[in-house]
């Protein structure tokens, strides 16, 4: 199976404008407070300039009357380091959802591969269980089904598919990525048709789930255990 070994690209983050005014879902809601919290110093820094959206990764966009067009510039530098210094420009690792519970769910085999049912958005997919893929991968049918769209400016994944050819992924946030009880909140997966030909098979989960979980498989059994691992404050 011609899955992908992929990594995160150390690239500036983008993806589409969250602008101004529209509906904001309530998982992000807190995120977005955050952000506005961490540039609200900049805005009255610069009075002149006016926020137009806030998009995932911390990217401001603004816009000012023509001679004030260098506060423009100060305003979205003063932006960039008040968010990096809150640590809000990091590429969404996920979080435990309040409710995410020890889970046991049943597996199956594909070759010598194990295929584990997950819930993505709420819409039922089949993955399969790669320890060894540092990125969760969905297919962009999946991601459509999911209400998930690819953004222009999407932060990007760079890895390599079997035979060496290298491809740039890109990147969307799942509001909730759950395996039964074990759900994960906010987490970014790349869209990608990791195993063309295999329609029965929606994508692989990585380590940017698992992580979240100490996990075992029950080979003799067919049984996937995962257990949240708390976040260390």
């Amino acid at each position: 199976m011609p899955w992908l070994r992929i990594w995160v690209r150390n690239a500036p983050f983008a993806v589409g404008i969250l602008a101004a005014g529209c509906a904001v879902p309530p998982e992000r809601a807190e995120r977005e407070r955050a952000l506005r919290s961490a540039i609200e110093p900049c805005l009255q820094r610069y009075p002149s300039v006016k926020l137009t959206g806030i998009d995932d990764y911390g990217r401001v966009y603004a816009r000012a009357p023509e001679h004030h067009m260098d506060d423009v510039e100060g305003f979205e530098r003063c932006s960039r380091e008040a968010i990096e210094r809150e640590g809000l420009d990091r590429i969404g690792t996920g979080k435990l959802a309040v409710g995410a519970a020890p889970t046991t769910v049943a597996i199956r085999t594909a070759y010598t591969a194990f295929l584990v049912p997950v819930q993505i958005n709420g819409v039922s997919a089949t993955l399969v269980l790669d320890t060894g893929a540092s990125q969760t991968l969905i297919s962009p049918d999946l991601a459509r089904r999911a209400g998930m769209q690819v953004t222009r400016g999407a932060p990007l994944l760079s890895g390599n598919v079997v035979g060496g050819r290298r491809v740039s992924v890109p990147l969307v946030r799942a509001r909730s990525v759950s395996v039964g009880a074990a759900a994960v909140e906010d987490l970014d997966v790349g869209v990608f048709d990791a195993l063309p030909g295999r329609p029965e098979i929606d994508g692989l989960l990585g380590a940017s789930y698992l992580h979240h979980f100490k996990f075992t498989v029950d080979r003799k059994n067919l049984q996937l255990l995962l257990e949240p691992v708390p976040t260390e404050k």
